[in-house]
């Protein structure tokens, strides 16, 4: 019997890297050794109970509420963190769309005060941690940090900030259109993780 959570296959080459942004040997530590690791503790510490099979937000959403189930509510939300990273990066340098400039700079003052306000708020972390620009129930779009391997999920407080030039329309449009089940949705996440 196959585990039920894989490492998703990504959009590029990892023995490639992500030059200048990741290294061939960070990105292959961060998906074939990290991320394996995550999934393996979230395969492991699910096996036996009603969430083995389940996907990766679920497990999350679910174990939260357990106190018991830390261990695994952190392995699946940092597992289901570092694939929201690694899914939304290219191979080649984009530039934002006009919609997507002018979206988030309606939100922010200005695409340029977007990115100053997401890099502040990423290097003002203490320690282990995400970056995210995140869209709420009203589809508001805000920036929040998250700290050690907590999700925007199950976050209980949201920063207005925001920034990146990863984004781009279809991914504000989608997160705007789906079904609000958790407070926020990811739109785009940075990881301040020391071995990133």
């Amino acid at each position: 019997m196959r585990a039920y959570h894989q490492p998703a296959l990504l959009p590029y080459k990892v023995e490639d890297g992500l030059s200048p942004f990741l290294s061939p040997a960070a990105l292959d530590f961060l998906y074939n050794m990290r991320q394996v690791e995550l999934i393996n503790n979230t395969n492991r510490l699910s096996a036996g109970t009603e969430l083995e099979n389940k996907p990766l937000y679920d497990t999350i959403m679910e174990s939260v509420r357990d106190p018991k189930l830390v261990p695994l509510t952190n392995n699946a939300s940092h597992a289901w963190s570092i694939d929201f990273f690694l899914q939304s990066l290219t191979n080649t340098a984009q530039d934002p769309s006009s919609t997507v400039e002018r979206i988030v700079g309606a939100r922010f003052g200005g695409f340029e005060k977007f990115k100053e306000s997401f890099t502040n708020s990423a290097l003002a972390m203490f320690g282990n941690g995400w970056t995210w620009l995140v869209v709420n129930e009203s589809g508001t779009l805000s920036v929040m940090n998250t700290f050690n391997a907590a999700s925007p999920f199950v976050s209980l407080s949201m920063k207005a900030n925001i920034g990146v030039n990863g984004v781009t329309y279809g991914s504000i449009q989608r997160a705007q259109n789906q079904r609000m089940v958790a407070r926020v949705l990811p739109v785009l996440g940075l990881s301040m993780w020391q071995e990133a």
